[in-house]
């Protein structure tokens, strides 16, 4: 009996080969994407976008602007206008990671370089700092050494003529070893100062309120669309085709229904980030509002649109779940997409996960306008209506 029971299944699998493909093929498929993903979180992988402005325009710090633009472990990209506060819109408005101002010629005694952070990208400045540093160590070493005499000599009252030319020469000799990042790293050369605004863990508690809310309104949705696999398998779907409507209203129902879902769930993530965090949603309401009804016009579209193309319920919830799975890592519902590798930052645009966290961002941390949120609420709004659109489809060829 056992050894029949576990024919009769193996058979099952294997004459359902929908389930079997995604049964055994997927799973190393989650596997790949899911180590490119998080291989690429490690500091030494990490390649910031950073925004530089050059408020001094010394030698030393034109040279310093070169290295860092053509330094492989950095995105480095001048500001325009070459100004602090076009760095700080930047880095506001979540285009750089973080920003880089030259506040006084790098050979100066004290800090000369700003970095400008986000909070919300904790990681960011600490790399950002320790990035400059081996780009200055490698390109300008003898200005890392230059800055350590200067403040040995004010800490100990002056230097011999014997260690003023010792000293000469030790700067020849380091600044023949640029390219070396080891060669030296200096120290008391960076000031911090956090966007305005900033409050400390507010945009990582946006941030993930809205990694949450996609990433829960997808799996619901999917689970309530599933429903058009049992309508199809228990016949009711049949005595709704012998009527004059067709499935198209029942699609348009459950679509209804998926996103009134969706919305009830984002009111009770967000309500509970305003209670604990005091993260300002009453205030953005507005907007708010908008970006949910568009992810809820995403959820439940894609959800049934996904669906409708499934045979049997095994189809449906493994492909539901793989779709899942790789659009919230893809999209940043797990880890923060500047975290990962550009390409993938790149790829990232084309889930509903990375436009819904850019918006909700944008509005609960970075109080950005409309013209910064219009197109996360095209791009949402547009992936649910072609898979409703798609479902609609598949419905009528039913009925055909």
């Amino acid at each position: 009996m056992t050894l029949a029971m576990f024919r009769v299944m193996a058979l099952e699998l294997w004459r359902d080969r929908g389930a079997l493909v995604m049964t055994f093929l997927l799973p190393p498929l989650v596997f790949l994407i899911f180590s490119t993903v998080f291989a690429g979180t490690t500091g030494e992988d990490i390649k910031l976008k950073l925004s530089v402005a050059d408020q001094v325009h010394s030698p030393d710090s034109i040279r310093l602007v070169k290295a860092l633009m053509a330094d492989p472990d950095l995105r480095a990209e001048p500001a325009r206008p070459d100004t602090g506060e076009a760095v700080r819109k930047r880095v506001k408005a979540g285009h750089a990671d973080s920003g880089l101002i030259i506040t006084a010629d790098p050979k100066a005694a004290g800090p000369a370089l700003l970095v400008v952070a986000d909070p919300s990208r904790a990681v960011a400045a600490p790399l950002t700092q320790a990035r400059v540093q081996a780009a200055m160590a490698r390109a300008m070493p003898e200005v890392l050494l230059s800055r350590q005499i200067d403040e040995t000599t004010e800490a100990i009252g002056g230097l011999t003529k014997g260690q003023k030319d010792y000293s000469e020469e030790a700067l020849s000799t380091v600044a023949a070893q640029a390219g070396d990042k080891d060669a030296f790293k200096g120290r008391g050369l960076f000031d911090r100062e956090d966007i305005a605004g900033a409050k400390k863990g507010g945009g990582t508690i946006a941030y993930y309120a809205g990694a949450v809310t996609i990433l829960f309104a997808l799996f619901s949705a999917m689970n309530g669309a599933l429903s058009l696999i049992e309508e199809r398998r228990s016949g009711i779907a049949d005595r709704i085709l012998a009527g004059p409507a067709g499935l198209g209203p029942v699609v348009r129902g459950k679509f209804l229904f998926l996103m009134g879902q969706t919305v009830i769930q984002a009111i009770a993530i967000f309500a509970t980030a305003q209670l604990v965090y005091d993260v300002p949603v009453l205030e953005h309401l507005f907007p708010w509002l908008v970006t949910t009804l568009a992810a809820a016009v995403c959820a439940g579209g894609l959800a049934l649109g996904v669906v409708s193309f499934c045979k049997t319920r095994d189809q449906a919830q493994m492909l539901s779940t793989f779709i899942i799975l790789i659009l919230a890592a893809i999209g940043g519902s797990m880890v923060p997409r500047f975290l990962m590798p550009p390409w993938l930052q790149t790829v990232g645009w084309f889930t509903p996960h990375a436009w819904a966290i850019e918006a909700y961002q944008g509005i609960l941390w970075r109080d950005a306008g409309i013209g910064l949120l219009y197109r996360p609420w095209i791009v949402l709004t547009a992936i649910g209506l072609a898979g409703l659109g798609a479902a609609l489809f598949v419905a009528r060829r039913v009925r055909a």
